[in-house]
């Protein structure tokens, strides 16, 4: 009971700190401080045959951008049409990494899911390893998902970038924010908050 509500206790400040507006000044060694992305100003480039792409300038959660993508048809390939996000920070091996991203499916019903089966961190060259992966089932509402790991190597600025495959299925998906952090290599990634 105590792990369970660690953690939960760990999703609501992650979500909390990630996605809260505020005027104040962040103090020294915030969540803040950790971040490796600019989640202000780095927008959405979609990539891919069969999607076409909206700017929603005030339709993400509390108002904040989103990027609705609309897959015409199943790729051969979950990565045939996709998402990325640029990190402009290097991460050192051992890292740990944690992504937060906002996703929703607008044109579904309740209760229905469409698969995401890919998201997170991975190199922005060939051979574009995947350094952080998750999957996520999304609803019609908007939630928070999370992929976490550790970095195996080092990366430099703009080395990396956040990723999402968005082929798997004909469906709308729409990207709201995304954060990531690294909580350095001294952070226990089971600390961190899961899909649920």
């Amino acid at each position: 009971m105590r792990t369970i509500l660690a953690a939960a206790g760990m999703a609501a400040l992650f979500a909390a700190a990630s996605f809260a507006q505020t005027a104040a000044p962040q103090s020294a060694g915030s969540l803040a401080d950790k971040l490796i992305n600019q989640p202000g100003t780095a927008p959405w480039y979609t990539f891919g045959a069969g999607q076409t792409t909206e700017a929603l300038p005030n339709g993400g959660p509390q108002g904040y951008p989103a990027t609705r993508v609309t897959v015409a048809a199943k790729g051969a390939n979950p990565w045939d049409a996709g998402a990325v996000s640029p990190i402009v920070k290097p991460i050192a091996a051992r890292d740990t990494l944690l992504v937060a991203v906002y996703l929703r499916a607008p044109m579904l019903k309740d209760g229905e899911t469409t698969p995401i089966s890919y998201f997170g961190l991975g190199q922005s060259a060939a051979p574009y390893a995947m350094i952080v992966t998750g999957s996520a089932n999304v609803t019609n509402q908007w939630k928070l998902f999370y992929a976490s790991g550790k970095a195996e190597k080092a990366y430099p600025a703009d080395g990396v970038s956040v990723g999402v495959h968005l082929a798997a299925d004909k469906h709308v998906v729409d990207l709201g924010p995304v954060k990531v952090f690294d909580l350095g290599p001294d952070f226990d990634p089971a600390r961190l908050p899961k899909n649920q």
